[in-house]
C-alpha cells in the first residue's frame, strides 16, 4: 500500500470515527497523520539542503527513516498519546 492510500485510509477512517460520535479516536488518527506529514516535510527539506558529502551517507539516512516509521507504527499501534507519536516523528526518540 503506498502512503498516499495510507493516509487516505487514515483520514476515511477518522471521518467515520467522527461521524459515529468518537471524536477523540477521530482527533487521534488525524494528530497521526499530521505528525507524519511534518516529518516527510523535514525529510524533504533535510534532503534538499544536504551538500555532496552528505549524499554518501543516503543509506544511512534511508535507515533512519525507516526507523522512526517502524518506531512510528509501533507506537501509534500500542495506542501512545499524540504528543509521543510527534516527537518520534521529529526525533525519532519516543521517550
Amino acid at each position: 500500500m503506498r502512503r498516499s492510500e495510507i493516509v487516505s485510509a487514515a483520514l476515511e477512517e477518522a471521518a467515520a470515527m467522527l461521524g459515529s460520535g468518537n471524536a477523540a479516536g477521530a482527533e487521534r488518527i488525524a494528530k497521526a497523520v499530521s505528525a507524519m506529514a511534518r516529518a516527510e516535510q523535514d525529510v524533504a527539506a533535510l534532503m534538499a539542503a544536504r551538500t555532496p558529502v552528505q549524499e554518501e551517507d543516503e543509506e544511512a539516512v534511508l535507515a533512519e527513516l525507516r526507523s522512526r516509521f517502524a518506531k512510528f507504527a509501533e507506537a501509534d499501534i500500542a495506542g501512545a498519546p499524540p504528543e509521543i507519536l510527534e516527537r518520534i516523528a521529529a526525533t525519532g526518540i519516543a521517550e
